[in-house]
């Protein structure tokens, strides 16, 4: 039976996100250049479903950690917006023979995060019927809306400000600050890249392919043969980590980790994303894979705050 995590949020919420951007992908060719440039399978992309991805380079280090919406001939990557610049360039540059174009439209969209019987009343008076299960996206005029379903049913927003903007004011009363949301991310084990952490870690080592973001099936891809090897060789001897400190302090993706032996700490780990709410601080780290669930962790820039061992909401076997 899997423990569960200690993390708890109001019933109801909503929250503006800004730690998030889009890449647009357009073109006849868009489908098939990036089945050979990301880990998923974009073959099987649908509009009613979201996809998790990677972007890697040639070593299977990851550029980006994204979510595919829409199909065809019109992609778009849903990720952190400090991903945007290396793995758009990327992009760009293998696409120069193909039917496609790409570009950063993040200043298109407002993100919204939100959950809750009253969230969804609001929420259905503007998209109606709502996605029902997990990565299932419904799609109008408006924008998308995105189901989440760890660690609690919630919805992600991408619309316009006028949108945005009638949510917050139907929902002001339940309005939080977006780090619950970014805890709500890490409670549920999804890593994302930022400037610190671009092309540092292979996706095995931070648990995609317990999130089915990896398609070990669907041919050849930018990184593949590293990503495989990991998988059949059993190479890989990290993984991402869920930690919880009692102490609210800022910590920034990059940051490194130490843990206890014997009486000596000693480097770890990295700090993937972070959040602080008002009496605690949640990280996803990747760390050693035998690390044990009884470990002590610290910030190495501030040792006065340890962390202990989250359970996460998936097997890494």
């Amino acid at each position: 039976m899997r423990m569960q995590s200690s993390f708890t949020s109001p019933d109801n919420f909503i929250c503006e996100l800004s730690t998030l951007g889009i890449i647009s992908i357009n073109g006849e060719d868009a489908t098939s250049y990036l089945q050979g440039k990301v880990t998923n399978n974009v073959a099987q992309l649908t509009p009613d479903q979201a996809q998790l991805g990677c972007h890697c380079d040639f070593k299977g280090k990851t550029w980006n950690i994204f979510y595919a919406l829409g199909g065809a001939q019109k992609i778009e990557f849903l990720c952190h917006p400090e991903s945007i610049p290396a793995s758009l360039a990327e992009l760009k540059k293998y696409g120069v023979f193909s039917k496609v174009d790409f570009s950063d439209t993040t200043q298109d969209h407002q993100f919204v995060g939100m959950a809750g019987v009253e969230a969804e009343k609001a929420l259905s008076k503007l998209f109606g019927a709502l996605p029902q299960q997990h990565l299932a996206v419904v799609h109008s005029e408006l924008g998308y809306v995105i189901r989440f379903e760890q660690p609690k049913p919630r919805f992600l927003v991408i619309t316009k400000s006028q949108a945005a903007n009638s949510l917050l004011e139907q929902l002001a009363e339940y309005v939080v600050d977006e780090s619950y949301w970014e805890a709500m991310d890490i409670v549920a084990g999804i890593a994302n890249i930022q400037s610190q952490t671009s092309i540092e870690f292979i996706p095995q080592m931070m648990n995609m392919q317990a999130l089915d973001a990896i398609s070990f099936d669907k041919g050849c891809y930018m990184g593949q043969e590293v990503v495989a090897r990991t998988k059949y060789l059993g190479k890989n001897k990290r993984a991402a980590f869920i930690l919880k400190s009692n102490l609210a302090a800022q910590l920034q993706a990059g940051d490194s980790l130490e843990a206890q032996v014997g009486e000596n700490w000693r480097r770890s780990g990295t700090v993937l994303r972070s959040a602080t709410l008002e009496d605690s601080t949640w990280v996803l780290a990747v760390l050693p894979n035998d690390t044990a669930s009884d470990a002590m962790l610290r910030a190495k820039n501030n040792p006065q705050q340890t962390f202990s061992v989250e359970p996460l909401p998936y097997s890494i076997d």
